[in-house]
């Protein structure tokens, strides 16, 4: 550069010209603002640039906030008009750090996508669906108390657009995740729940029931998917076990009875297009009557060997011979047990399925990486 003259300094000035709105595309597509305690120091300096260059604010089209414990009215956020947001994320760790009146700012409540992932309640899972834009939603459920989850009642009257759901819960017999299909499972298209690690796959009442009578409601369904490592079978035994060994002045507790493989019968849905398992939710009956409209199959394994392998062989080997539609096969698993799915990855590209093998890392404790709702 100490060398240039007059015509490679002003051609380098043109290229950094051109180069500038392309850049300022790319670096304020996507911002995240951290709160501990007050907004860090380069965050605020950056709220104080979109307020000075409105064209730059016009670029923002995904914002993250991770807060602490204590809420703040984030009133920098006026700044954004509405529908200028494709994606907000709000992600907090005590129920003092949200408050519903956020989404009532105008470029969150005109938020296509929307992601809140903390400690819920019910007048904060009711604003969610204040939403009249939003097709996209995604909550954190974990926490909520059985009984209150139980008369837990949704008004989705105005959510007219939401079409695609993820819902993070403690255990698969969550009520909450009923509460909100009672009032969403008819205009859905795709459904996504995923259980904490090693959660209990234990039956409760008649939550199946009610949970598969909303699956034959939601005619629009095309993916349906359970995602996450619950409790083992071994796991459950041992439990077992110690529930009849337990001595005690008060009267035994009820074995823990294990939900019935519910995803046996969700694959037979019209409509459904993927769908996602997790171990313990189905059996060898999902491949047997595996529909024809089936194009994609994920699968969480966390145990030393897969149960249904040489049922999944089957349906690889008739995909031509029954004009199966079935097109992607994913396992999400640990990298120390991908040697498992070597038949099946090589029956894959025999048959012009596409294999694709996800490793999860510590699957006890990190949630696998799935494909976005969007």
């Amino acid at each position: 550069m100490l060398y240039m003259g007059r015509v490679e300094y002003a051609a380098a000035a043109l290229v950094a010209r051109r180069w500038t709105r392309p850049a300022q595309k790319a670096l304020y597509r996507s911002i995240t603002f951290r709160f501990y305690g007050k907004l860090e120091s380069p965050g605020q300096q950056l709220v104080e640039t979109l307020k000075r260059y409105s064209h730059l604010r016009g670029l923002v089209r995904q914002i993250s906030i991770q807060a602490a414990s204590t809420f703040h009215e984030l009133n920098w956020m006026d700044m954004f008009l509405e529908n200028s947001l494709q994606n907000f994320t709000y992600i907090y760790c005590s129920r003092g750090a949200f408050s519903p009146a956020l989404l009532q700012k105008d470029a969150i409540h005109t938020v296509p996508h929307l992601t809140l992932y903390g400690p819920m309640d019910g007048a904060r899972l009711q604003a969610c669906f204040e939403l009249p834009l939003m097709h996209t939603l995604e909550l954190y459920l974990c926490g909520w108390d059985p009984k209150m989850a139980s008369d837990q009642t949704v008004d989705a009257s105005r959510a007219l657009d939401l079409k695609h759901l993820f819902v993070h819960v403690e255990c698969i017999c969550a009520p909450i995740v009923n509460s909100i299909l009672a009032a969403l499972a008819h205009q859905l298209r795709s459904l996504h729940i995923h259980v904490s690690p090693g959660a209990k796959l234990d039956s409760k009442g008649s939550w199946v029931e009610d949970f598969l009578g909303h699956i034959r409601r939601g005619a629009n369904l095309t993916r349906v998917a359970v995602s996450g490592f619950p409790e083992s079978h071994a796991a459950l035994a041992t439990r077992d076990m110690a529930t009849l060994m337990e001595v005690s002045d008060h009267p035994p507790k009820e074995r823990p009875q294990r939900v019935q493989p519910f995803l046996n019968i969700i694959a037979q849905q019209s409509a459904l297009e993927h769908l996602g398992c997790v171990e313990g939710l189905y059996t060898e009956e999902l491949f047997r009557r595996l529909p024809r409209t089936m194009r994609a199959l994920d699968f969480y394994v966390d145990d030393e060997k897969f149960e249904c392998e040489s049922a999944l062989l089957n349906v690889l080997g008739r995909i031509e011979e029954d004009r199966l539609s079935l097109r992607r096969v994913t396992f999400f698993a640990a990298e120390k047990r991908r040697a498992l799915f070597g038949a099946i990855e090589a029956a894959c590209k025999e048959n012009g399925v596409l294999f694709v093998f996800s490793p999860v890392v510590d699957s006890l404790k990190n949630p696998p990486t799935r494909y976005s709702l969007m």
